[in-house]
């Protein structure tokens, strides 16, 4: 995304650690700080770089092996004798004194065994990267005197943080794309998992914002995070680490936008969606995303949701009813993701109970912000034998979608989109309480619509334009046929 981000937090090269003075309280064993830092400093770069702009050249970022005075929160004494140990496509650099050094301890009396395992930890996770095809982290030039991508170890869990990237300086040729470089707490002592766990986490999340700082350094900073999340699903899967957010994204707060990216922990939750489209489409399908997002010479440079509605209507799918199906799948976790008899899931707006007396429901004028849904649960009475006739009217045709899944008392389930033509539709469904558990409604508002550049914190730093989305829904009972 071209657009330079005007939303950066006051963040110096000191790299002082910054906790959204807003921010929703974190679930246990979550740290505020360490996942806002990287994108907090990205922020940061680019207000450097915007103002850098000009002299036709771009901010090289200090790394905690630079300052020659020891001066600044994160760098290293410069007494302290230093060394690295180098793999194929990283080196680890660390010293050996002060409360920087990392844990020396030798198996083999040749070296640390913690540096060896943070090396591979980082290779392995760089190789993951590459296999599902994504693109090599841009070079820095030897500025780390090494070729390879380079991760600094330092004492920063006293500030709270696991680990952080940041972009160093703009690729030549391609000003959209930016080389960093990593650093790690130098033992992951004193967090809630095991020091290994929070290894492999914090080098999946961390070093795959380095790769996306070489593919577009200004994308938007839900995108940014949602997938870094979904990235440690792929690289360190058995930790699950990243189960702790899905109650603040979409999966516990349905009535928060996808792209909200103010305060709170929902860009971290909203892993969710990417792992939604994945089993939908194929692991790939993250990776294409990124691919429209590209802001390299000749691609596309899609902002977020641009990206996203563009690769679901190239797989020929609608958008609108796409996220309606990712709606009712958080609905039902254990039937939507592999692994989502474990995730807990947000109750509906409303459970109502038809028939024995009452056969129809009306709510009218419910709101539904862009990039929400509101769900609703109908149950018929064990006696009823009718069928349920639902019929949605939005006040503005554009992103809505409603669907809705019949429960069965067998345990299989039917999905069924309601198509509204104009913004009306409507759905006549089985109902009868001998073979009927409940039927769920979704109404969604899938608008992609934005003025961008309007420093918000959604999508493209925009104002979407249909947020004032909402509808009508009546439910009612219609005589069985025979």
């Amino acid at each position: 995304m071209r657009l330079i981000a005007s939303l950066a937090v006051a963040v110096v090269a000191a790299l002082l650690p910054v906790v959204p003075a807003h921010a929703d309280p974190a679930p246990p064993g979550a740290s505020v700080a360490s996942r806002d830092r990287t994108l907090d400093l990205r922020d940061a770069w680019l207000e450097r770089a915007d103002a850098w702009s000009a002299r036709g050249s771009g901010p090289v970022a200090a790394r905690p092996s630079d300052p020659a005075d020891g001066s600044g929160e994160f760098f290293w004494d410069p007494a302290a004798p230093r060394e690295q140990l180098c793999g194929p496509s990283a080196c680890i650099h660390y010293v050996t004194t002060t409360s920087d050094a990392p844990p020396l301890t030798s198996s083999t009396g040749s070296g640390s065994d913690w540096v060896r395992r943070n090396l591979e930890v980082t290779e392995q996770s760089l190789a993951t990267m590459a296999r599902l095809g994504y693109p090599a982290i841009p070079s820095d030039g030897g500025r780390g005197e090494s070729a390879q991508f380079d991760v600094y170890l330092a004492d920063i869990s006293r500030a709270g943080l696991y680990g952080y990237c940041v972009p160093e300086a703009p690729v030549p040729g391609a000003p959209g794309h930016a080389s960093s470089y990593c650093v790690f707490d130098n033992d992951f002592t004193g967090f809630p998992m095991p020091a290994d766990e929070s290894l492999r986490v914090t080098a999946a999340h961390e070093l795959f914002h380095a790769v996306q700082f070489g593919l577009d350094v200004a994308e938007d900073r839900w995108f940014m995070e949602s997938t870094a999340t979904w990235m440690e699903e792929q690289v360190a899967d058995t930790v699950d680490d990243n189960r702790q957010y899905l109650s603040a994204g979409q999966l516990g707060r349905r009535q928060t936008s996808l792209d909200e990216a103010g305060t709170g922990l929902g860009i971290y939750g909203n892993w969710i969606f990417f792992q939604f489209l994945a089993q939908r489409y194929g692991v790939d399908a993250v990776r294409q995303v990124w691919d429209l997002a590209d802001a390299g010479p000749g691609r596309r440079d899609d902002f977020s949701v641009q990206a996203i509605r563009r690769f679901v209507e190239g797989r020929h799918d609608s958008f609108p009813d796409v996220y309606a199906r990712f709606v009712l799948a958080n609905l039902s976790p254990q039937r939507g993701y592999d692994e989502g008899s474990s995730y807990r899931v947000e109750p509906f707006d409303e459970t109502v109970r038809l028939g024995r007396g009452r056969s129809t429901w009306r709510d009218r004028r419910i709101g539904v912000p862009h990039l929400t849904s509101r769900a609703f649960a109908f149950r018929p009475h064990a006696a009823q034998h009718s069928r349920l006739r639902i019929a949605v009217d939005a006040a503005r045709a554009t992103g809505a979608a409603a669907a809705v899944r019949v429960h069965l008392r067998s345990g299989r389930i039917a999905t069924l989109p309601i198509r509204l033509k104009r913004g009306t539709g409507s759905r006549v469904v089985r109902f009868a309480g001998s073979h009927v558990r409940r039927v769920v409604l979704v109404v969604a508002n899938a608008s992609t619509r934005y003025e961008c550049g309007e420093r918000t914190h959604f999508a493209c730093q925009g104002i979407p334009r249909d947020d004032h989305q909402r509808f009508d829904v009546t439910a009612s009972l219609v005589r069985a046929r025979r």
